[in-house]
């Protein structure tokens, strides 16, 4: 009996194994059923159709636990949709997220191509609203510099409001970038204002400027206006152990430049501290100071005596009033007497007595009295004349580019001997023309009425094998006197290849005007309509100003006044105003006048270009 009980207990222990031992197997292969059946295109339908429910009786023997319910799992796939099922790999691939050197060279391929609205949209749309990816300083600098090269201060300065608003470290390039901006503007005011708070800003934050930001403040101030600024940064530089560069000096007499009335005094100033500090000039510090020569004045005259006798280490020399003197008497005019003199003894004399305050000793000739120098050609011959310029630069060993000697053909007097001897110097140098030296020529020309002359400009440009541009018929319309020459023009322009636009005809106008030629002034107008060319303003104020001065003239007939040219009484005038006025009311009904465009509307309208937002680089 014991036995058979001790046989009963051992067999109900082997069946509570089994039992165990089969639920463990259910298990394991549920859970391998569970990873076999499951895919990533369905994650959410699989997992939600799996019924693991240890409420209800389940059979040890039956293997896997899926649920047959297949009317439950329809209706969760009926569901709509909801915003944390969307897998983030599922997004289309022109969203996904770049690296951010990847950004860096899609923003430096739309700069290559001056696109700069898209590369802006690059960082304000694509990177910060579309893919939320984080810029850096890189991208901030590569965009604030663009828009400093061409002067989008207003933009420039927002992007660095944003650089700060998302806390990204500002570097020096930054404020480098910033201050180029400010000096490229067109808007100086503006531009100045803005100049202003950002030094002062870098001064509040204790930021220390280096050689480039100084630089970059130097041109932004001086282009703006503000030479006591410019100036006084140069001292600092001084006072902090900065080496002067002839780059520090070319910014300043940029600055100069802006001032027309007394920057050419400055730029004297300028180049006796360069020679003091034993800073040599570069091929671009002549070409400002020629260009100072052409816009600048001396200003003041007793500021003028001042610095001349500073200059000179003669505070005594300039204490009478006297006028411009020259060797030879019998010749007014100094250039004229240079070039036309072929004695050359008499040269030689001259060139001895000649003024020269570039020299490292500089030297004021006969000239004790600035109060007669006035013009460009005046200012040149304190500078030594073009023979004096031209030997600075060959001790200094700079040789002159065609920028260069088309900057003196500027300054030089206007005549047509002093052309021919700057046009010897060019082949002396052996340096060739351009195009752009062509044009001015054939405007200085035509300035001076010498039509004939301008025209023989053609043959230099033939024999140069130069090929001639819109400039070249602009500047040749200066010589079209009446309206026969003005068709012949056009037709030559129309040879060429060309287009007549509103700036030729424009010189055209101002011609027809000049000569009070009412049928030249009509033909003119016609032509705009047949172009179907809109006139700028400055077309339109030529026409108000022509029918002002008309009317003037009319007064003046009606009073008597004794200046009033005889052939405002003649009937031909009379009849030729008549139909000018009643053409002139017609005319502005058919015309649209071209608007004048802000500067920076061109970076408003972004296109984009999506071929590129694909671009992906390895």
């Amino acid at each position: 009996m014991i036995v058979i009980n001790r046989f009963l207990r051992q067999l109900n222990n082997i069946k509570s194994v089994s039992s165990n031992y089969n639920q463990h197997c259910c298990r394991n292969v549920r859970c391998v059923s569970t990873v076999k059946d499951l895919q990533p295109k369905d994650f959410r339908k699989r997992t939600e159709t799996f019924s693991f429910n240890a409420e209800q009786n389940i059979d040890t023997d039956t293997f896997g636990t899926l649920t047959e319910n297949t009317e439950i799992n329809y209706k969760l796939d009926r569901l709509p949709p909801e915003d944390d099922d969307k897998i983030e790999y599922d997004k289309d691939e022109q969203h996904k997220r770049l690296h951010i050197t990847e950004y860096h060279k899609i923003i430096q391929e739309l700069i290559k191509q001056h696109k700069i609205a898209d590369a802006i949209d690059i960082l304000e749309t694509r990177m910060l609203k579309n893919e939320k990816a984080k810029p850096d300083y890189y991208v901030y600098n590569l965009l604030i510099g663009t828009c400093g090269k061409v002067g989008y201060v207003q933009k420039a300065f927002h992007l660095f409001n944003q650089m700060k608003k998302s806390g990204i470290k500002t570097t020096p390039a930054t404020y480098t970038c910033l201050f180029n901006a400010c000096a490229n503007s067109p808007y100086k005011d503006d531009a100045l204002k803005r100049a202003k708070k950002l030094h002062n800003l870098m001064s509040l934050k204790s930021i220390e400027p280096n050689i480039f930001i100084y630089h970059a403040m130097i041109k932004a101030f001086g282009r703006t206006g503000d030479l006591l600024t410019a100036f006084s940064l140069v001292d600092e530089m001084l006072t902090k152990k900065y080496k002067l560069k002839d780059e520090t000096f070319n910014f300043l007499l940029q600055a100069c430049i802006t001032d027309k009335e007394a920057g050419f005094r400055h730029a004297l100033l300028v180049w006796r501290k360069m020679i003091s500090k034993r800073v040599r000039p570069s091929l671009y510090t002549y070409n400002l100071l020629l260009k100072c020569t052409r816009e600048c004045s001396l200003g003041d005259e007793f500021e003028t005596r001042k610095v001349i006798g500073q200059i000179l280490d003669d505070p005594h020399l300039l204490t009478t009033e006297s006028k411009l003197e020259e060797s030879n008497p019998s010749e007014k005019d100094i250039p004229n007497t240079l070039v036309c003199n072929d004695n050359k003894n008499n040269l030689s004399i001259i060139e001895e007595n000649r003024p020269n305050l570039l020299d490292v000793k500089p030297y004021f000739g006969n000239i004790v009295g600035i109060s007669e120098i006035k013009s460009p050609e005046e200012r040149l011959i304190l500078l030594g004349g073009c023979s004096g310029f031209l030997k600075n630069m060959k001790i200094n060993k700079i040789k002159p580019d065609i920028k260069t000697f088309t900057q003196l053909l500027e300054v030089i007097p206007p005549t047509l001997s002093a052309e021919k001897v700057l046009l010897k110097e060019i082949f002396k140098n052996k340096v060739r023309v351009d195009i752009d030296f062509c044009n001015i020529l054939i405007k200085k020309r035509s300035l001076r009425f010498d039509y004939e002359e301008a025209k023989n400009v053609l043959n230099l440009i033939n024999s140069e094998n130069l090929s001639v541009d819109i400039v070249t018929f602009g500047v040749l319309a200066l010589g079209c006197k009446n309206k026969n020459e003005a068709k012949n023009l056009i037709k030559i322009i129309a040879d060429h290849g060309f287009r007549v636009n509103a700036e030729i005809l424009g010189t055209m106008l101002a011609q027809a005007c000049y000569h009070f030629n009412f049928g030249y002034v009509v033909y003119v107008m016609n032509m705009i309509k047949h172009e179907e060319i809109k006139p700028n303003k400055k077309f339109m104020d030529r026409l108000i100003r022509f029918d002002n001065t008309i009317k003037d003239l009319m007064k003046k007939r009606l009073n008597d006044e004794k200046d009033t040219p005889n052939f405002i009484q003649s009937y031909y005038f009379k009849e030729g105003y008549r139909k000018y006025q009643n053409f002139y009311k017609k005319w502005l009904l058919e015309v649209t006048v071209d608007e004048e465009l802000h500067p920076w509307d061109q970076f408003n309208n972004c296109k984009k270009n999506n071929d590129l937002y694909l671009l992906v680089f390895n």
